[in-house]
């Protein structure tokens, strides 16, 4: 039985399947919380929602004039974590720098970032990186 450490590859590095699966996932449970948030609290508007997808930060000012579920915000905030952790353990494993994982916070930038990331090779490891 795997741990949650497994499971996640908490060991620093993703590859690119794991990465892909990963943050379908988080999509997929963002996009549960909002759709059953909206269900359940009539009056929420979509386009906030929607949006937030690509900037988060579009949902700061209706969350602060009570427009707008904390359930949502909390989803938002939990997907874009995840993503980008998710972004530095794969850029670990391509070989480039580390702080580029933080692009996937960036609004309208975090999709392509997002997609190019899940198509980079995994870095060959040689007989140097020992040294």
């Amino acid at each position: 039985m795997k741990t949650f450490k497994e499971v996640m590859h908490c060991d620093g590095c993703t590859g690119r399947i794991t990465y892909q699966r990963n943050i379908a996932l988080l999509a997929v449970g963002k996009a549960a919380v909002d759709l059953a948030t909206l269900t359940l609290v009539p009056g929420t508007a979509i386009g906030p929602v929607a949006t937030a997808w690509i900037d988060p930060f579009a949902l700061v000012r209706p969350w602060l004039d009570g427009a707008m579920p904390f359930a949502i915000c909390l989803s938002t905030f939990l997907f874009f974590a995840g993503l980008v952790w998710n972004s530095v353990h794969r850029l670990r494993d391509a070989g480039h720098a580390h702080w580029l994982g933080l692009l996937t916070a960036v609004p309208f930038v975090n999709l392509p970032a997002a997609v190019v990331l899940s198509l980079l090779p995994t870095r060959k490891h040689t007989v140097w990186d020992l040294v």
